[in-house]
């Protein structure tokens, strides 16, 4: 409930914000297979670049201020309970009848029932039809995992990116969906803000701890001018509003009435999950409960901390404090925030484990049900993530309370104590682990598979070895069942040392052990603190286990992060030498197409797996990275390259884009954020089928005879003789760029380097025993494509002498065997008109139909047509928003040597 909505201040949503569209564009700087087109920069952009760049100033500064809340929210409750002692609370907690538990939790089944009415009424507004099965799965896996680590728009937002676009709902409706969710739930909290604090009387808002009442006088009105504005436009404009080309649609009447009750429905049985313990220590009038408990959550949601944990509690206790014991609030609290957040949680990661029933003959029989499962496949490992968290958590709470003194009497019969001073130790190191592991789960490392099933093992163990504390041993084993179907999921081939520690999971796992540190300080403050503690080995020697805990705790801890930040040293970009250019020709040559011959040109870096059998070619500029294609090499080191790749950008602050991609990663591309942007349309001429007979041919087969007649000949010279010819090729390429007043284009075209030439075949078109056209060949060692890249010809050359080589390329790739013709793409192709496609595609579509003034788009694909070719479409995935403009800029620099080298051709 605290963190729906994801507010602008949180690095995620600014640096790794989810694709919620995937739209089509004109690709500014696209290749025609050999040519590249140039665009004005665009001011505006300019302008919104700067902010955008000012608000990631800002957004550095998210976490601090963050873990600035939480130590707040702590000291806060600290000062509340200061008077009471750890087994009070926890007295309370226990005592709770087993009645109120079902009843809160038929509450919470309510709750998130009601919450699939978000999602129904905004895909309705979206326009949007599904089953009620279907939208009520995407509801509370979405909001099970986002109300825990927080970040709607990134947590749940992809989640459900992935779930409804796999069941045929377009990308840019179910950005609607996440919008009009988030809106919703706003629209709710602050009616019943409004409402509440109108209906109490003065009597009752004094009693409670509000700010300043001219402050709450001005948030009170705040809120409610914001909901007559958003009523006003409802009932009364009723038109788009367009905020910095953003556009948003008013609901109709009914659906915002609507809207709203769902959000009231929603908030009120949330709400009734806490009344309901609270209720079971204190008399607590409901509407002064609901004030109080609507505000702490608005302070948990706009705190971006994740799940509003400790912010929520820490408010809602400071808010109340001075008229109810802190105490029993504080054991409602904890008992709330296990059954409406945790409960949900562990039953999102039961359903998610029957993704592995697959398999079975009854499940494969229904197909429905089994579309439904592999929607949910990449949802395992973040929810895993999440599930490895609280387990850390809770082994690190469970060291730092005291045991039942029952269970240690009964234990001590059994393990002698030396092993129950060890499994005390032992437990909490685990706990550590399992944080650490948690990040290296959440990319997938193979390593982390079984490393994680060690410690749930072993946690399980140690928790009943220490106190037989078997209810963390029960949380730890149902992890470990629900972890142990899902080796599938984890094939990144990494080391676990390897793994990337951003700040922001530095600061997490930092303050999850301080949070546990100051509970071990509250549970034992009873306890005098003398030095021989550190010594005092006892069955009942809790305070003394705690300590030497914390100490290997923190060591540990300390160990491996500053083990990760020593050895993680900022990598050096270098461009490749011959040996690595070797190694790159080898995987280009086993490639199933030739595009990753481009590696050979030596302009672009590569980066390489750890096993060295796959690498991803890119360019850099200081704030964008561009990866030329995807990854060569084996197809299960793919994620595993994209992934250090977004890394190693991370590391520079720098944003990454993927250049002319085709459509086997594009979810992987989701996966990372990016939006999907359609540049045109790729032709391949399948040459098994290919001739010059027939009507259909008779142009071309009327032009390559023309040529011939004219005593131009066809050959191709061996990569192993293409020294001998240089010199005339130079000339050639030197009279051919003197007569276009062409430069050299780069990255995602060839140019003339001699090194590059001689590891190509050459096919030239010969007259009286000299060169008149040539162009360097990439071909595949298993013969699935053939293609050219750099084509040049003299001045002098009879016109369609490039296309009699073309064609005389294309009959010799099929008598060699060769099953396709890579003839490049056509810029702008595939793009629709339609008034309803997205506005960059009809953009493009125009351009590509009257652009001919700046470059043939549409003259272009007719030349490709008349080859009969396949088109597959190439997208560009790049960060989404006002930096999609700012990548095609970067692209175009990369291609044309800088934006001077695009204007002057």
């Amino acid at each position: 409930m605290a963190c729906r909505l994801a507010m602008p201040t949180i690095p995620p949503l600014w640096r790794y914000h989810p694709a919620f569209s995937v739209t089509h564009i004109a690709d500014s700087p696209a290749s025609s297979g050999k040519e590249s087109i140039h665009t004005p920069a665009d001011q505006p952009h300019q302008r919104y670049d700067i902010m955008n760049r000012l608000f990631i100033k800002l957004t550095k500064y998210a976490p601090v201020i963050s873990i600035a809340l939480i130590i707040a929210a702590v000291a806060v409750i600290h000062h509340e309970i200061a008077l009471y002692h750890w087994q009070e609370i926890k007295a309370a907690v226990s005592s709770m009848p087993l009645t109120l538990l079902l009843g809160m939790g038929a509450c919470t089944l309510l709750g998130y029932l009601s919450l699939s009415l978000y999602d129904y009424l905004a895909l309705e507004y979206a326009g949007e039809k599904l089953p009620w099965y279907k939208i009520l799965l995407a509801s509370f896996l979405g909001y099970a995992i986002s109300n825990n680590i927080g970040h709607a728009l990134v947590s749940g937002g992809s989640l459900r990116l992935r779930l409804y676009t796999g069941w045929g709902v377009s990308a840019v409706s179910v950005a609607k969906v996440i919008l009009f969710c988030s809106i919703t739930y706003l629209i709710g909290a602050i009616t019943l803000m409004v409402g509440t604090y109108t209906a109490l009387s003065g009597q009752a808002l004094t009693a409670l701890n509000l700010p300043d009442r001219q402050i709450t006088g001005i948030v009170m009105s705040t809120g409610a001018s914001a909901l007559l504005v958003w009523w006003g436009i409802i009932l009364f404009y009723r038109k788009d509003i367009t905020i910095r080309g953003f556009t948003l649609s008013p609901p109709g009447g009914s659906l915002a009435l609507r809207q709203t009750l769902a959000a009231l429905l929603d908030l009120l049985l949330a709400s009734v999950v806490l009344y309901l313990p609270l209720t079971h220590f204190i008399d607590i009038p409901f509407s002064t409960f609901l004030m109080i408990y609507i505000l702490a959550q608005l302070t948990g949601l706009f705190s971006q901390v994740p799940g509003g944990i400790g912010v929520f509690e820490g408010s809602f206790m400071f808010l109340a404090s001075g008229h109810y014991p802190a105490s029993q609030i504080l054991a409602a609290l904890i008992t709330y925030r296990a059954v409406y957040y945790l409960l949900p949680l562990l039953f999102a990661g039961l359903i998610l484990t029957l993704y592995e029933l697959k398999p079975h003959k009854w499940l494969a029989k229904n197909t429905e049900i089994k579309a439904i499962l592999d929607s949910l496949e990449p949802a395992i490992p973040q929810l895993f993530s999440l599930l490895l968290l609280l387990g850390g958590c809770v082994l690190l709470i469970s060291g730092s309370t005291p045991a039942v003194a029952e269970r240690l009497q009964w234990l001590h019969y059994i393990l002698p104590l030396p092993l129950i001073e060890f499994s005390h130790l032992l437990a909490s190191m685990a706990g550590v682990m399992l944080l650490f592991l948690s990040r290296a789960v959440h990319q997938r490392m193979d390593a982390a598979y079984y490393a994680t099933i060690v410690m749930l093992v072993l946690g399980a163990l140690a928790s009943l070895a220490k106190g037989w504390d078997f209810e963390e041993a029960t949380i730890l084993t149902l992890l470990l069942l629900l972890f142990l179907p899902a080796h599938k999921h984890f094939y990144r081939k990494s080391s676990l040392l390897a793994v990337d520690l951003p700040v922001s999971w530095v600061a997490l796992v930092i303050l999850s052990i301080g949070l546990s540190a100051w509970l071990g300080f509250f549970s034992f403050k009873h306890v005098e603190y003398s030095n021989q503690l550190w010594w005092q080995f006892s069955l009942h020697g809790d305070a003394p286990r705690f300590l030497r805990s914390l100490v290997a705790v923190s060591v540990l801890a300390s160990g491996l992060i500053l083990y990760r930040l020593l050895t993680h040293t900022t990598s050096t970009l270098a461009l490749p030498d011959q040996a690595m250019l070797d190694r790159a020709a080898v995987l280009a040559g086993k490639a199933p197409n030739t595009m990753p011959h481009l590696a050979l040109l030596g302009d672009k870096h590569l980066l390489w797996s750890e096993s060295g059998n796959s690498f991803l070619m890119f360019a850099t500029t200081p704030k964008m990275w561009v990866a030329m294609g995807d990854a060569v090499g084996n197809p299960d080191e793919y994620d595993e390259l994209a992934w250090k790749f977004r890394e190693m950008a991370d590391q520079h602050a720098a944003n990454i884009a993927f250049y002319q991609v085709g459509q086997h990663h594009l979810p992987l591309y989701l996966d990372f954020g990016l939006s999907l942007l359609k540049l045109g349309e790729e032709a391949r001429v399948p040459l098994q089928g290919f001739s010059l007979e027939g009507r259909q041919r008779q142009n071309l087969r009327h032009a390559y005879n023309k040529i011939t007649r004219q005593g131009i000949s066809f050959t191709i010279v061996p990569a192993a003789d293409v020294t001998a010819i240089l010199p005339d090729l130079r000339t050639i390429s030197d009279r051919w760029m003197q007569t276009k007043q062409a430069r050299e284009k780069r990255f995602s075209l060839g140019f003339f380097d001699t090194d590059y030439l001689r590891r190509c075949d050459i096919a030239v078109a010969m007259k009286d025993g000299s060169p008149l056209a040539f162009a360097n060949i990439w071909k595949t060692d298993g013969r699935e494509e053939l293609s050219i890249d750099l084509m040049r010809y003299t001045p002098d050359a009879p016109n369609g002498v490039m296309e009699y080589l073309m064609v005389s390329l294309m009959l010799w790739g099929k008598e060699e065997g060769y099953q396709w013709f890579n003839l490049g793409m056509a810029p702008l192709s595939g793009l629709r008109s339609h008034p309803l496609a997205p506005v960059w595609q009809r953009i493009g579509h125009s351009i590509f139909r009257f652009g001919g003034e700046f470059y043939n788009f549409e003259g272009l694909y007719h030349y490709k047509e008349k080859f009969d070719p396949d088109w597959q479409p190439r997208y560009l995935a790049a960060p989404s928003g006002l930096k999609v403009a700012s990548t095609l800029l970067s692209v175009t620099g990369l291609i044309s040597g800088g934006i001077e080298g695009a204007i002057r051709k």
